[in-house]
């Protein structure tokens, strides 16, 4: 099924929740989550394994027969994890062939999966002869872009802490001293976890599970959200009574946040996408909060705004999605470079759009979960140079690098995921004269 789950993502451009959706109905309960997370790690390390299943291969699969080259990566990824035997691997992988209608795949697939096991039995590194990108797990336009944007080491290790396992974190509604005793509250019930380094809201747990067994979940106490997701309200500094603006809100979990840490502030949540929205409201509902809510396109406020200034607006904008490709490693498979372009227009129709709406001396916070400099602080000095009312301020934060044009304006702050913690974002605030 893995391999099936494959075939729908790299070679038909299914997203891979849409895939599983499909893939998992059809799985034995039991086998569900071995699946879903066979498949994560497949894609994680796919241009590895690829370039692994090359170099083991004598002929490449024939086109018509994709299936068997995807089982190929599942076994050698199976081998790689050291999730269990070797041969056990192997078995499992030649019987798949079978069930699959593939009968003649076996005697390659034992082969080659075995040859792969040797490999590593012996101490070999199946990867010392791969170009950086394929060592560094990603696309060669995307390492290019992050090599030209960061260097060649920084791309490498971007790409080892993308390929990772990203940990499960939560948010909790309230205050530091909250934090304490629903950490408190998860050890009483055998839940490792513990504090994130920089958002005192944040906890990380050691193993994910279900949220249906997460003590106060469904009462909306606890949420989850990246710990660098987290950092928005401070960064909007919120207030009683502000209007504020959440432009590209779904799946609402920003929105939320804000209405948890500060109930007297005014909520306006904007979304394009009315299922997308529904979400929102559902996250609303389980934290118990209010917010006004309108489908419609940031870039056209003419059509939902009532004319009333906002005191803070969150551009949450559309991006590529590079710093959470280890949550979503489709996005390794799906995105092209070409894409960047129209994207980096999106964001800056959305950013001009949105300026007018807010007060003078009122912040407008600019976030992507993008790594790349296109879409991040040269965005902000585009606009920057197009509003002369606007300015970048310095963020007085303890994570991040912030980001400098020559003449020394501050354009925000870029944040590297890392392994164990945080996802790759981005973050400008920016102050309307």
């Amino acid at each position: 099924m893995v391999a099936q789950l494959l075939v729908q993502v790299v070679t038909q451009g299914q997203s891979l929740d849409v895939a599983l959706g499909r893939i998992l109905q059809q799985a034995q309960p039991t086998h569900r989550g071995l699946v879903q997370a066979m498949g994560y790690e497949v894609l994680r390390h796919y241009e590895a394994l690829v370039f692994w299943r090359d170099q083991l291969l004598e002929r490449p699969v024939p086109a018509k027969s994709a299936v068997v080259a995807f089982l190929i990566l599942v076994g050698l990824e199976r081998i790689r994890g050291a999730r269990r035997e070797a041969s056990r691997s192997v078995n499992a992988t030649v019987q798949a062939a079978r069930e699959l209608g593939h009968p003649w795949a076996t005697g390659l697939l034992n082969a080659v999966l075995r040859r792969a096991a040797r490999q590593i039995e012996e101490g070999q590194d199946p990867m010392s002869s791969a170009p950086a990108a394929v060592q560094a797990r990603m696309p060669d336009w995307l390492f290019a872009r992050l090599t030209a944007d960061w260097g060649a080491d920084q791309a490498g290790a971007l790409g080892e802490a993308l390929a990772s396992h990203p940990p499960m974190t939560l948010r909790i509604a309230g205050r530091e001293t909250d934090r304490a005793s629903y950490l408190d509250v998860l050890a009483a019930t055998d839940i490792a976890a513990t504090p994130t380094d920089f958002s005192p809201r944040g906890v990380n747990l050691q193993h994910p599970l279900d949220v249906d067994r997460l003590p106060q979940f469904a009462e909306g106490r606890v949420s989850v959200q990246d710990e660098a997701a987290q950092w928005v309200v401070d960064l909007l500094d919120l207030s009683r009574e502000q209007r504020v603006l959440d432009a590209c809100s779904a799946p609402g979990g920003k929105t939320l946040a804000m209405l948890q840490h500060e109930p007297g502030v005014h909520v306006t949540a904007v979304d394009i996408d009315l299922t997308r929205m529904a979400r929102v409201q559902e996250n609303l509902e389980r934290g118990k909060v209010v917010a006004r809510l309108i489908v419609g396109d940031a870039a056209q406020p003419s059509a939902w705004w009532d004319g009333e200034p906002f005191d803070r607006i969150l551009a949450d904008v559309p991006c590529s999605a590079t710093g959470v490709i280890r949550r979503h490693p489709d996005i390794k498979r799906l995105r092209r470079a070409d894409d960047l372009a129209p994207l980096c227009a999106r964001q800056a129709s959305i950013l001009d759009a949105l300026w007018p709406l807010l007060r003078s001396g009122g912040r407008m916070v600019y976030a992507t979960c993008s790594i790349l400099n296109q879409e991040n602080a040269a965005q902000v000095a585009a606009f920057l140079d197009r509003h002369p009312d606007a300015r970048a301020l310095p963020m007085n934060v303890s994570w991040g690098i912030e980001q400098r044009d020559a003449a020394g304006r501050t354009l925000g702050r870029q944040v590297f995921p890392q392994r164990e913690g945080h996802d790759g974002f981005y973050y400008a605030v920016l102050e309307k004269a």
